[in-house]
């Protein structure tokens, strides 16, 4: 798990929840560990692409329009 600032916390507990209960309708019959598990991992992959996203957008010259 990567560590999260106290602003990230809420975002990465509610995307768990939704991941974890959209793994239980697809995989329920894998067990709590592996739902666990896999929930985390894609949580974490997802807030690892939106801090890269954020520090590019920061890093980014400032006449650059792009995605938000």
């Amino acid at each position: 798990m990567i560590r999260l600032s106290p602003s990230e916390q809420p975002v990465w507990d509610a995307f768990f929840v939704s991941v974890t209960t959209q793994l239980i309708q697809q995989a329920g019959d894998r067990g709590p560990e592996y739902i666990a598990e896999r929930a985390a991992e894609i949580a974490d992959e997802m807030l690892l692409e939106r801090r890269e996203r954020y520090v590019e957008r920061r890093n980014a010259p400032a006449d650059w329009v792009g995605p938000a």
